[in-house]
């Protein structure tokens, strides 16, 4: 009995998802434990490797110690596997893992992995093997232009720490081998482009990529049912606002501050690198400390609603913000039923993303109430390190390195939810829902 349930519980993605996340951050604690995983040949202390190790496979980029001072080259091939691993099968992990070995998926399990990634069930190995492929494709072209354009300049092992870059970009997990990550090249637009379109890349998911390559492929041009499907409308929709009304917010907050001693070109190239990074990615031009309070705040924001789904990038999705404004939206215009771009979205979608929202806002500020507490930091700095853990972006104003042991323990648990929690969630909103053949009477009540 007990071996049934068991094997029943197992059976679920979301659980397989968490333990297969779960024992990868076990092993790359064992490894940057190791004397070899560091300069000094002392190891990383157990609370450390741990922080390190889930923030490279949960591709969040917060940091305890200078990644690059601190690690050896075993280390930081350790840390880039790690992200390469949490990047490449984050939303894929379990139908990854069971074609490596030959395990075929059950029926159930086809149907949830459908929906996460709109496709069929016959079709599931079919775009793992674009995700692989598109990575590193992404990858390998962001590595050659980093080579190429490092190459010219004092940068020592420039082809390790290009294909470093590139990869932490694509899986928009934010760790660099520079000490001040990317601040030394604010000014440098081969590098501001080429990392920036790496993160867009990464951040708009596989299942908008594989779309947009079908749409544009030569191959399909006898094929009239190819078409740009509304999840794609929707994520190029909201990411080309949010990186436009971001980089006006850095532009309008910053220039007087951070960006005082920039040139009007590096205002305008800086303001959206951070605006593109800001979401997800952690990489930073600037001293996040030094930031003014509005741009605080409205980083937060963003951290919150993260990326596209079906990507690298953390946070609630582009998708589940876009749907509640959505429905405030159509409420305004007096409509029941949500509808964009002449389409009308499920009511089980609608209840999915609010669901998500509010779980993850509650759980954002039930850390922070906990962080406030063991934690002898600024309030600001606590929230904004809060943010940041949960979204997966790895953007901080310091307070990192300064955890106590407890708190360090914490954000890694936050980091953990933030890229496990609205996926596992996800996978049983989605589940079919029976429809009830007993309803009880309706009753208004009293809300706003």
């Amino acid at each position: 009995m007990f071996r049934r349930a068991f094997k029943n519980f197992s059976a679920k993605p979301g659980v397989t998802l968490g333990l297969s996340f779960f024992t990868f951050i076990v092993i790359g604690t064992i490894l940057l434990m190791l004397p070899v995983a560091t300069v000094n040949g002392k190891g990383t202390s157990l609370v450390d490797a741990l922080f390190t190790s889930t923030s490279a496979l949960c591709v969040t980029g917060l940091t305890v110690h200078d990644t690059s001072l601190f690690f050896s080259r075993f280390g930081h091939i350790v840390i880039i596997i790690l992200i390469q691993l949490g990047g490449l099968g984050l939303m894929t992990s379990y139908a990854f893992f069971s074609i490596v070995i030959g395990k075929k998926l059950l029926m159930s399990q086809q149907v949830k992995m459908k929906g996460v990634l709109n496709a069929e069930n016959g079709e599931i190995k079919k775009i793992i093997i674009f995700i692989i492929i598109s990575t590193f494709v992404f990858e390998a072209i962001g590595a050659v232009v980093l080579v190429a354009h490092w190459s010219h300049q004092t940068v020592d092992d420039y082809i390790f720490i290009s294909i470093f870059h590139s990869i932490s970009a694509f899986c928009n997990a934010g760790f660099s081998l520079f000490s001040n990550s990317l601040i030394g090249y604010s000014n440098d637009l081969v590098v501001n482009i080429t990392i920036g379109f790496l993160v867009v890349s990464g951040g708009l998911g596989f299942v908008v990529l594989s779309n947009l390559l079908d749409y544009f492929s030569f191959f399909n041009k006898k094929d009239k049912k190819k078409r740009v499907n509304l999840h794609t409308k929707i994520v190029l929709t909201m990411t080309v606002i949010l990186i436009i009304v971001g980089a006006i917010l850095y532009y309008i907050f910053e220039y007087n501050n951070s960006l005082e001693l920039f040139s009007v070109r590096d205002k305008i190239s800086v303001s959206f690198f951070q605006s593109i990074t800001t979401r997800t990615a952690g990489f930073t031009m600037v001293d996040i400390g030094s930031l003014a309070t509005p741009t605080f705040l409205y980083f937060i924001f963003f951290m919150f609603i993260g990326g596209a789904s079906g990507s690298a990038a953390g946070g609630i999705k582009v998708g589940t913000f876009f749907l509640i404004i959505a429905v405030v939206y159509n409420m305004f215009r007096g409509r029941e039923e949500v509808e964009v771009f002449d389409r009308t979205i499920h009511r089980r979608t609608v209840q999915k993303a609010v669901s998500i929202a509010t779980l993850s806002l509650l759980t954002i500020l039930l850390f922070c109430l906990m962080l406030l507490y063991t934690e002898d930091a600024p309030f600001h700095a606590v929230v904004f390190e809060a943010f940041s853990a949960f979204g997966t972006v790895g953007l901080s104003t310091g307070l990192s390195a300064d955890l106590s042991v407890i708190g360090k323990v914490l954000v890694s648990l936050l980091i953990f939810i933030g890229r496990i929690g609205p996926l596992t969630l996800a996978f049983i909103l989605g589940q079919e829902i029976a429809e009830r053949k007993i309803r009880f009477p309706e009753e208004r009540i009293i809300v706003g």
